[in-house]
């Protein structure tokens, strides 16, 4: 089996107290770490750790052209989920089995059923729900959440070859469309594998043990006894633990995610509190021996200016309409094109406020169903001219 994770250098001291807790619980496993604003190793020399191998993207197998066009079309998150098939893929030419593991995940137990449930597999593939049972009413996030982010957490994953075609479909999809996007029900690479799974044959896992967070911690209560963490009233052991937003400048509270506070959750629970601790020692220690991180280097272009969301998507439609054989766009980041970029930039004034009023559209449109109906009804040529100039045809524009 081999491990992954996925990050920008501000997320490094979390990787390595991942590394750490996979190490402590499987001796002589590796932790991959690709570093996405780093684009080669050589720049990362610096961070050296027993069991981790830090790589930058050069190790994804792309033109370095092509890199910058998903450090410009995404923005930190989407780049970081988007190349998870690809770092997976690569792992699998050395390797029978690759698991991926957010940064913030915590090992608390040996994985010690992880790669027989993914031979049990018929596909090949292993992904973590985010709820096992229904949701009670009080619980701090409902099913309808699964709605917008989709069935399965893919802050775990594991695969092994017979996921190889799994992986190519869905890096064809991330490669244009892992897109935060909610009017467009996108939700990075998450919600694609609701559909994927089903294609591929993946495998749900009922282990409660594997993905624990703040999302469903209603229907897994910790409890801490001499073997270390386990769940009340059930057998399965704690696993990994994922902590979402956890902020060692918050130290109350158990996710800084949610739109309200979660510190109950610590003083109501004794064994949430110890792991929290425990991971926020680790965590710390980490943090101190680290030199502060640079800023993401793919916020702004050349020149210092922040590239919009805005405009990451102008630049992806224009870049998508191109046809086969022109000149690609003027990279933001290069500074020998920094004036053909500010030249676009200029240019692409008309496509984002195409693209903002077809947002505006389809927002009236949901807010306002039956006044939208009644307009279209009494002026359909009307309608369908503003609809021709601001939807795309096809896509997820449309």
């Amino acid at each position: 089996m081999a491990y992954c994770t996925i990050l920008s250098t501000n997320y490094l001291a979390k990787a390595l107290t991942l590394a750490d807790t996979l190490q402590r619980h499987h001796p002589g496993a590796r932790l991959t770490v690709l570093v996405i604003d780093s684009p080669d190793a050589a720049q990362l020399a610096g961070v050296r750790r027993d069991g981790v191998d830090v790589v930058g993207t050069d190790v994804l197998g792309l033109p370095h052209r092509d890199v910058l066009r998903l450090a410009t079309i995404y923005d930190l998150v989407e780049f970081a989920t988007a190349v998870k098939p690809l770092l997976l893929k690569g792992l699998l030419q050395g390797a029978d089995q690759a698991a991926y593991l957010d940064p913030d995940t915590y090992v608390t137990s040996p994985m010690t059923e992880l790669s027989p449930a993914l031979e049990a597999t018929e596909g090949g593939i292993l992904l973590t729900p985010h709820f096992l049972e229904p949701v009670p009413p009080d619980a701090e996030l409902q099913e309808t959440h699964l709605l917008t982010v989709g069935v399965y957490n893919l802050g775990f994953c594991a695969v092994d070859r017979r996921a190889l075609p799994f992986l190519d479909w869905w890096w064809g999809h991330l490669v244009d469309e892992c897109l935060w996007e909610p009017l467009s029900g996108l939700f990075v690479d998450q919600k694609w594998c609701d559909i994927g799974s089903v294609m591929f044959r993946a495998g749900a896992w009922q282990h409660r043990g594997y993905n624990v967070s703040v999302t469903n911690l209603h229907e897994r209560p910790l409890m801490l006894d001499g073997e270390g963490f386990g769940f009340v009233g059930h057998p399965d052991r704690l696993r990994l633990f994922h902590f979402h937003a956890f902020d060692t400048a918050a130290p109350t509270e158990l996710s800084t995610r949610l739109a309200s506070s979660t510190a109950h959750l610590r003083t109501e629970g004794t064994a949430i509190d110890a792991l929290c601790r425990e991971y926020a020692a680790a965590l710390v220690e980490h943090e101190r021996s680290l030199p502060a991180a640079a800023p993401y280097p793919y916020a702004t272009d050349a020149r210092g200016r922040t590239i919009s969301r805005h405009l990451r998507r102008a630049w992806r439609i224009q870049a998508g309409d191109l046809p086969e054989g022109a000149d690609p766009l003027p990279s933001p980041f290069l500074a020998e094109e920094a004036d053909a970029f500010e030249a676009w930039r200029r240019r692409a004034l008309k496509t984002e406020a195409r693209e903002l009023a077809g947002d505006v559209m389809k927002s009236a449109r949901l807010a306002f169903p039956d006044e939208y109906g009644r307009l279209r009804k009494r002026f359909p040529q009307v309608a369908d001219a503003v609809r021709g100039r601001v939807f795309r045809p096809g896509g997820i524009w449309k």
